[in-house]
């Protein structure tokens, strides 16, 4: 009963989880990328050494929040990929 009367709303359903996907692989690159502490050209050269500073109070706040986003953009690709798979059993 519900996926009938879903059917004039199968290109919507498709194409909201395309702009989910979208949006969440965004989210995902730009939140989780910037994590990282290596010197690239010394570790490139063989002689890296990983240095973890302290961090301050608005670096904690900062990486707090590129996690929540990172978790929310996966959520985001997730959501979108399953509206992408009920759209495709939505009869037209």
């Amino acid at each position: 009963m519900l996926l009938t009367e879903l059917a004039e709303y199968k290109n919507f359903v498709n194409s909201s989880g395309i702009a989910f996907a979208s949006i969440g692989a965004y989210l995902v690159w730009r939140y989780l990328t910037e994590i990282n502490f290596a010197d690239k050209e010394a570790y490139l050269r063989g002689e890296g050494v990983l240095t973890v500073p302290d961090p301050s109070p608005n670096e904690v706040c900062r990486l707090k929040r590129s996690i929540l986003f990172s978790k929310l953009g996966l959520f985001m690709i997730l959501a979108g990929g399953g509206l992408q798979i009920i759209s495709n059993y939505i009869p037209s």
